[in-house]
């Protein structure tokens, strides 16, 4: 399967939409019927296996020098730049916005929106599908996506398919951004970028196991200040 989606232009997030559509149209069908007390046991899973993909990631390291300063000042200016807060007050005004008091339409479409797309997941997937034609990461979020969406669909209805169309616009966009700077990112330059996304994917998985609260959306600098910071060293 990861041959066939690394060879399609943003092969990931063609999986990744399908799998949303998928596990939507499951919700639809059968989501209500998922005893409450398994989807505590899903995401501890979700959890485990995020970690597992991020340690494999952050093995790529090539200079960790490198990483170390840009994951500490990427995080140092996230944190000033308060980008983690303007994520979660993006994800709070669209939920405000658009919320409906009479239909879950909108709802589960800006719900599902912003969880499918406001993420480090979602941006280091595109690149290293884009920089490396490697889909495994945005297939990994698409099995995540698809098991998650199961359990939107089946409380919040059939807007939740519909955050599809966002989802492959951005992440899509993303891709071939990262294809058109592929020339200038060299292999040092890409074995830091993917051992400091592995970190962040790391921290992805102790949230999800409710083990840490990382502000994972403040060290997203880092992604850039890596770049540098190869390039010194």
């Amino acid at each position: 399967m990861l041959e066939i989606f690394s060879a399609l232009p943003a092969g990931g997030t063609v999986f990744n939409v399908l799998a949303v559509v998928l596990g939507s149209l499951t919700g639809l069908a059968a989501g209500k019927f998922i005893p409450e007390k398994l989807n505590g046991t899903i995401f501890n899973c979700l959890g485990l296996f995020t970690m597992y993909i991020g340690i494999n990631m952050s093995l790529n390291t090539k200079n960790s020098i490198a990483v170390l300063l840009s994951l500490v000042l990427g995080a140092i200016i996230g944190a000033l730049l308060g980008i983690e807060d303007k994520l979660n007050n993006l994800g709070d005004t669209l939920k405000s916005k658009f919320k409906s008091s009479d239909s879950k339409f909108t709802e589960g479409f800006v719900n599902a929106t912003v969880l499918f797309c406001v993420g480090s997941m979602a941006i280091i997937g595109a690149f290293e599908d884009g920089l490396r034609h490697n889909p495994e990461i945005l297939i990994t979020k698409g099995i995540m996506d698809g098991i998650i969406s199961v359990l939107f669909a089946g409380s919040l209805g059939v807007g939740v398919i519909f955050s599809v169309v966002p989802l492959a616009v951005y992440q899509g966009a993303l891709t071939f951004i990262a294809i058109w700077a592929a020339p200038l990112i060299t292999e040092e330059m890409y074995g830091n970028i993917s051992g400091l996304g592995g970190l962040m994917i790391l921290g992805i998985g102790l949230n999800l196991l409710r083990i840490t609260k990382l502000r994972l959306g403040d060290m997203l600098p880092g992604l850039l200040l890596v770049i540098f910071f190869s390039m010194i060293f």
